[in-house]
């Protein structure tokens, strides 16, 4: 969409306008994934100044990264960089079931610091108030604000709304850290997180985007491919399979089985 074409902030909700009206100017946590992206393409549409802060360390794909400066930049967001590695932390050191709350809390500290006098907002939707998301704990201690959820905005709301006011990618998947690719009680490390990362940044390459490369103790890797892709030339069929099973086989996971029998979200969480 050109500058010509943007729409008015209007397209908005009213109950999203009102929330970033009282933020003129503010913070984003900027994972790179959609609600994030929209929170930050929705502010800067209200006219806020936003500052998109991106959180770095081995549990994150580089490629990622990468992607959201571009994306943030391009659109005249500051973005900012902010190193950590959760590896130190003894729960997520331990695979503990808690991880993701001591990984968010640990995140958002450093975001905090970082963020200033800005208000800091994450891009958590309605539809997380009701999952189960461990991490929300930790947004509420620190009281980061959570502007698409407070305007009742559900992920479904979020694709149309992204749609309707051009954003790119408003079907794009969610792309959670790499620790939730590892069973409960697998102690990661920053080499298997690196070949994880490696992996299924060439398996995005060859068309995947809704997956994920599991690793649990005393098994095989698991490639986990959601049911979206049984409605599009399916990237697992047998002239692909070569090709995956090839890059598994680079990145260490060539004893790995390919289920594509369900959702690949909240895995270990079943």
């Amino acid at each position: 969409m050109t500058t010509t074409d943007t729409p008015p902030p209007d397209a908005l909700p009213t109950p999203l306008l009102d929330l970033l009206a009282a933020m003129p100017e503010l913070a984003v946590a900027l994972s790179g994934g959609l609600d994030s992206r929209f929170l930050t393409h929705a502010a800067l549409l209200a006219g806020c100044r936003v500052t998109a802060l991106h959180i770095t360390g081995p549990h994150m794909p580089p490629r990622e990264t990468a992607e959201a400066r571009h994306w943030a930049t391009s659109r005249g967001a500051a973005f900012i960089t902010v190193a950590l590695d959760p590896l130190t932390i003894p729960a997520i050191a331990a695979g503990d079931r808690d991880r993701c709350y001591h990984c968010k809390h640990a995140a958002f500290t450093a975001l905090l610091a970082q963020a200033g006098p800005l208000p800091l907002c994450d891009g958590t939707n309605a539809d997380d108030l009701t999952a189960y998301r461990p991490g929300l704990r930790a947004l509420r201690e620190l009281a980061v604000r959570s502007p698409l959820a407070e305007a009742g905005l559900t992920k479904a709301n979020i694709r149309a709304l992204a749609a309707r006011t051009g954003m790119d990618r408003p079907d794009q998947a969610a792309r959670p850290c790499l620790l939730t690719r590892l069973a409960y009680g697998m102690r990661p490390d920053a080499a298997t997180l690196a070949r994880l990362a490696a992996a299924e940044g060439e398996l995005e390459d060859l068309g995947l985007w809704d997956f994920r490369l599991r690793l649990a103790p005393d098994a095989p890797p698991r490639l986990q491919i959601g049911p979206a892709h049984a409605t599009h030339d399916d990237p697992a069929g047998a002239a692909r399979c070569g090709d995956l099973l090839r890059i598994l086989v680079r990145h260490g996971f060539g004893d790995a089985a390919i289920d594509a029998d369900g959702p690949v979200s909240g895995y270990f969480d079943r």
